[in-house]
């Protein structure tokens, strides 16, 4: 058998040309398609492909292990290759089932004149299979890590926007906050306040809640935290925009600012520490 597997290993690497020609004629039309807008040539679709049909091929006389190491690598470079140029998972996957089918082919003839056994080429699958199942695991890998860092960015691009620090003159800027503030967002937003006031060298930093719906204990908690961690940076935090609604809602939570300098109003606030707004003349 195993003089057998040698030689059909072989055969395989001889035909490897001729094999990934086959995978071309039973993989699906719209795939196809897709690698031409892809923008990867064919040729080079083909030239990974016999790669990878040598790699199975050797597979049946050569280490195992260092088979599967091959075949890792091929599968890392090319899947990424294949991600970077829109061409989808699942279309990727179904194209493997036309490897076996193009492989089975070449042997057609000698099965026929029973050369060789089905039982022997039913080897070859048993042999090959874990391979390919590698190969789709690995591809799957590849774009799920891809689809885990792109939603991370996404993620720290909307973290960032969720907490605009503006700077208005030099020393100073504003942190507007909107919307509610969990865990995870004050998280971002202290993140994003401590960069941005070392960028900036900020003096002050005025945090305005105008906007913030619901004002509880987690949310001044976090709030606090904030402040904190700024004032151990050397800058002065001031919390404006304090609703009527919002300071009797934490009156009766208990919940006061005393250790922490506030202001009804953003504006109330620059003027207080000296700040002015230059006179604009609009053209008429």
């Amino acid at each position: 058998m195993r003089d057998e597997l040698v030689y059909l290993g072989q055969e395989i690497v001889s035909h490897k040309s001729e094999i990934a020609q086959g995978v071309i004629h039973y993989q699906d039309q719209r795939y196809s398609d897709q690698i031409k807008f892809s923008g990867v040539k064919m040729e080079q679709i083909t030239e990974w492909r016999i790669q990878l049909i040598e790699l199975l091929g050797e597979s049946l006389y050569k280490d195992t292990k260092d088979s599967l190491q091959k075949i890792k690598e091929w599968t890392e470079d090319v899947g990424k290759i294949a991600l970077e140029n829109g061409l989808p998972l699942n279309e990727s996957l179904k194209t493997l089932s036309a490897f076996r089918m193009a492989i089975w082919d070449i042997f057609t003839e000698q099965l026929n004149d029973q050369q060789i056994s089905a039982s022997l080429m039913l080897q070859v699958n048993k042999e090959m299979n874990p391979l390919l199942d590698e190969v789709a695991f690995l591809l799957n890998e590849v774009f799920r890590t891809q689809q885990k860092n792109q939603l991370a960015l996404i993620h720290s691009a909307m973290d960032e926007l969720s907490a605009p620090v503006v700077p208005i003159n030099d020393k100073i800027a504003i942190l507007p906050l909107i919307g509610d503030i969990d865990t995870h967002r004050a998280s971002a937003v202290m993140e994003t306040a401590l960069k941005k006031s070392s960028e900036l060298q900020l003096d002050y930093l005025f945090i305005d809640i105008s906007g913030v719906a619901i004002m509880d204990t987690m949310v001044s908690h976090n709030i606090y935290q904030i402040v904190n961690a700024l004032k151990m940076m050397g800058v002065k935090s001031v919390l404006t925009g304090i609703r009527p609604e919002v300071a009797h809602a934490l009156g009766n939570l208990g919940i006061t600012f005393e250790e922490l300098k506030t202001s009804s109003s953003l504006k109330k606030a620059l003027e207080d520490i000296g700040f002015t707004q230059y006179e604009v003349v609009l053209p008429v």
